[in-house]
């Protein structure tokens, strides 16, 4: 009787180190495409950009003139994955358009 219960107690620890939980994908912010951005040119109005990716994510009040679209993934036991674009305005219109 003592072996089955120490069997299953061992099997039971054994297994609890080797089995991961389930953990699961987390997708946040704005899904833009490399597409997307090669659409995106100097000279557009924030309107036709705000068109072309959607709302952004971050728009800071202290610097008005600059939009900032954030996407992450974070694949269940893996890294995360982030992807920025930010769009830089002089006077209503897109100046300058930066990826990382």
């Amino acid at each position: 009787m003592k072996k089955i219960i120490s069997l299953v107690l061992m099997s039971c620890l054994l297994t609890g180190c080797f089995l991961r939980p389930h953990k699961m994908d987390i997708e946040q912010g704005n899904v833009f495409t490399l597409e997307e951005v090669s659409k995106l040119k100097p000279g557009m109005s924030e309107s036709q950009v705000k068109g072309i990716m959607g709302t952004p994510v971050l728009v800071n009040i202290f610097t008005p003139n600059r939009m900032e679209y954030v996407y992450t993934f974070q694949p269940g036991h893996q890294n995360r994955l982030e992807k920025r674009v930010s769009c830089i305005f002089v006077a209503g219109r897109l100046q300058e358009i930066k990826q990382s």
